[in-house]
């Protein structure tokens, strides 16, 4: 494990090894330079540069509203990881955090993706809180999009369904679904590709 010392330094900070009471061992400090540095600590999202740069946010997860590529509203700031939303595992994390940097590196490389400009709204609701994209594009997503929620209690025996419009694609059986779990489903790009007309895919918890 590493620590960042305490040490207030404009042009940078230390890292150190630590022993398993959490102390800095003398003699592993490493020194780093940079002009910023940011620290995600906690669960809970602290979104404060974010709002002053006028991104916008979620009210449910306190975090950024994000479209497939995991870009805000503000065109080339991307978000991933807990300042997006609460992870129960952290492979979501760097699942997340993989997907943003390469989208990010696709931005600088090749700027805004031209596209159909067809725009998907995903909505949660009957039980679901919400759902990590906001929106697809189905021409700038890869061929599988993972579409990340949580519900707001417990159900037993129940069903996630999801709906194109007023059309259910699907009904998957859970035994349990609890807040304190995320849930997933899996979007193919082929199946939204079919639908040029789709406006709205709606994901809600249906009681057997």
């Amino acid at each position: 494990m590493v620590d960042i010392l305490g040490k207030e330094r404009l042009e940078g900070f230390t890292l150190a090894a630590v022993h398993s009471n959490g102390k800095p061992i003398p003699g592993t400090e490493e020194d780093y330079t940079c002009d910023t540095l940011l620290l995600s600590v906690g669960l809970i999202p602290e979104n404060e540069l974010s709002g002053g740069m006028g991104v916008e946010m979620n009210r449910v997860t306190s975090g950024p509203v994000v479209n497939e590529s995991l870009e805000t509203n503000i065109e080339g700031v991307f978000a991933c990881g807990n300042v997006l939303h609460v992870h129960d595992l952290v492979d979501f994390v760097s699942e997340e955090a993989a997907a943003a940097g390469k989208n990010a590196a696709r931005y600088v490389k090749d700027g805004r993706r031209s596209g159909t400009g067809q725009e998907i709204e995903l909505s949660a609701v009957d039980g679901v809180r919400y759902t990590v994209p906001c929106t697809i594009h189905p021409d700038r997503m890869e061929d599988t999009q993972i579409v990340r929620f949580r519900v707001g209690n417990v159900y037993k025996n129940c069903y996630i369904g999801v709906y194109f419009d007023d059309e259910q694609v699907m009904h998957r059986k859970r035994p349990v679904m609890a807040p304190g779990e995320m849930e997933e489903i899996k979007l193919q790009k082929e199946k939204l590709m079919l639908h040029p007309g789709l406006k709205k895919i709606t994901i809600k918890v249906e009681e057997a």
